[in-house]
């Protein structure tokens, strides 16, 4: 499923409402109708696309990035407490924080991904001689190396 936004590539989405007959009985194939909530586009995309028909997903937004809940920190409804006893799995989408059961199997588990900041790298001694020679020369005081004993 086509999940980003095809004119702005967002993933802020929604799924839309059928317009007519036809959006309708798209639905029940697999076939459905999403808008993008920052430009407001509307796309089709489908649940047959690259094999995502095998695994579970967010009924309200679609992603498959899932985890799963435990059933004595949530209260479930009745339908999904007798999908549960029949052997469904609990699944949750933490983006729309939505939970539900599923007889698919999760794609793989969600993590929040934190973009990996690089390390500030130690200058060397050539670039500290540069720095207070640039520093000297602009009337400035030079750069102070850190060292744990210098006074404050």
């Amino acid at each position: 499923m086509q999940l980003d936004c095809p004119s702005c590539g967002t993933r802020d989405v929604r799924v839309s409402r059928p317009h007519g007959l036809a959006d309708y009985l798209k639905s029940w194939v697999g076939v459905s109708r999403l808008r993008c909530r920052r430009c407001n586009y509307r796309w089709e995309t489908s649940v047959w696309a690259s094999g995502s028909w095998r695994y579970a997903r967010c009924p309200r937004c679609y992603r498959q990035e899932l985890t799963s809940w435990m059933e004595h920190y949530y209260n479930p409804p009745r339908w999904t407490r007798f999908l549960l006893r029949l052997g469904a799995h609990p699944q949750r989408c933490e983006v729309c924080r939505c939970n539900f059961a599923s007889f698919r199997s999760r794609k793989d588990n969600f993590a929040w991904r934190h973009q990996t900041r690089a390390e500030a790298v130690p200058p060397t001694p050539d670039q500290v001689t540069q720095d207070r020679e640039t520093a000297l020369l602009a009337g400035q005081t030079p750069p102070v190396e850190e060292s744990g004993d210098q006074m404050p």
